[in-house]
């Protein structure tokens, strides 16, 4: 692909996510988690002998289209609103890491990770909420660890309009 094609597909990728944030949003991470995992079990768990784990697949698709279609997207363009205002540069970025990584994470992010892709793929609620409480508190350092400098890029350097497929790109 030319340079002037990826130039004109990121256009048309920025105007759609203006226009229909939320929707766009859901296809590109779900479209992004699905191809990661599909990935991963093709090539790092190797099962191009055996069958996909289609569920597992379905479960992911559907916690990265719902999750980052609406309630990151919305927290997004809430952070923007409460804090592009008051806080510039570095500042405002820092404020966003800590709105998304240290609170949305924790409390939303991952009891929402566990909750869709667990019972999607049959788990019961309560040995879903059993494995949450257990893995929660590593999970979380885990994603601080990992999202703390990746966020704060996205947040200082990224447009809004693409914050969801750089977090997504990153999951992958």
């Amino acid at each position: 692909i030319y340079m002037k094609e990826l130039v004109l597909l990121g256009q048309r990728y920025a105007a759609l996510s203006v226009a229909h944030p939320h929707v766009t949003a859901a296809a590109t991470a779900g479209g992004i988690l699905c191809l990661a995992d599909i990935t991963c079990q093709l090539t790092l768990e190797r099962r191009s002998g055996g069958p996909l784990d289609a569920r597992r697949t379905a479960a992911l698709t559907a916690f990265g289209a719902w999750h980052y279609g609406w309630p990151a997207k919305s927290l997004y363009l809430l952070y923007d609103h409460l804090l592009d205002a008051r806080l510039f540069g570095a500042a405002n970025a820092v404020a966003k890491v800590f709105l998304d990584v240290y609170l949305h994470t924790p409390l939303l992010l991952i009891p929402s990770f566990y909750l869709i892709t667990m019972m999607a793929r049959g788990s019961t609620a309560a040995d879903t909420l059993a494995r949450l409480r257990r893995e929660w508190r590593t999970a979380s350092f885990g994603c601080a660890l990992f999202w703390t400098p990746l966020c704060l890029v996205n947040f200082w350097i990224v447009p809004q309009h693409s914050r969801i497929v750089v977090v997504a790109v990153f999951s992958f």
